[in-house]
């Protein structure tokens, strides 16, 4: 019983750290949460559907803060995350990929962290308004899409982060309204997505859920609270330290 709650008091503190910092830059819980239940003993394919499952909670938190309304979203955009995002994740967690998951895990934390230097070298990023999108735009935007869907659905890390950058570089939305559709698509519809077809073919710690779910929704609540607060040049600079300490954080864990 003992051991029960020191567990719990663990998996709570670290989740909500964790969704706190992630509503805040847009990604990155999947680094803290997914290892730490991996550590504790949950064998991959359970660990990997319970975090999941989790981190819909973490987009369900920062949803409720922020009170979004229809005209918010980006029609195109929203498009695109569903209808490319949606089966792409069932593949990436349904099927083996043909990239060994060492070699997937360093090159997407290699392209994490250089793009996080990037935008901390890049002054105005995040900062761009949506203009008039080009074909080549959209093409791009939809194949790193469909790139990050297979990853989300197999990794788990790293593609809160990846969706933010895409929805900023190549569809032109501000850093802010970025992030929003990243806890909207990727937090809860596509996780949930991915919770639900791995519940089809292996277990969920149900056990862990309540703890997860409640830790994950008052990190979100609370560190959107303070994403609405902070100054767009903050958020750039939490963005850009987030991205590279999680791009090296997913090549270590890979090594």
């Amino acid at each position: 019983m003992l051991n029960e709650i020191i567990d719990q008091t663990i998996l709570f503190i670290f989740s909500f750290l964790a969704t706190f910092f992630a509503s805040v830059s847009g990604g990155g819980s999947g680094f803290i949460q997914f290892p730490l239940l991996l550590f504790m003993g949950l064998p991959f394919a359970t660990a990997l559907g319970t975090h999941k499952l989790a981190i819909v909670f973490l987009g369900m938190g920062s949803i409720a803060k922020q009170k979004i309304k229809p005209k918010m979203i980006d029609k195109t955009v929203a498009i695109l995350l569903l209808a490319i995002g949606f089966p792409s994740v069932i593949l990436g967690t349904l099927i083996v990929v043909s990239i060994p998951e060492t070699i997937a895990k360093i090159a997407l934390g290699c392209i994490i962290a250089a793009f996080g230097i990037f935008t901390f070298l890049k002054k105005d990023f995040g900062q761009a308004k949506e203009g008039t999108r080009k074909k080549s735009a959209l093409i791009i935007g939809s194949i790193c899409i469909f790139f990050t869907g297979m990853l989300s659905g197999s990794l788990s890390s790293g593609t809160g982060i990846f969706v933010t950058m895409t929805l900023v570089l190549v569809f032109g939305l501000d850093l802010k309204r970025a992030i929003m559709h990243t806890m909207i698509f990727i937090s809860t519809i596509w996780n949930g997505i991915g919770a639900v077809t791995v519940g089809m073919v292996t277990a969920i710690y149900w056990q862990w859920v309540p703890c997860l779910v409640i830790s994950s929704f008052a990190g979100a609540y609370f560190g959107t609270t303070l994403l609405m607060k902070l100054p767009l040049r903050a958020v750039h600079l939490v963005f850009s330290i987030v991205a590279v300490c999680s791009g090296i954080a997913l090549i270590i864990s890979s090594l």
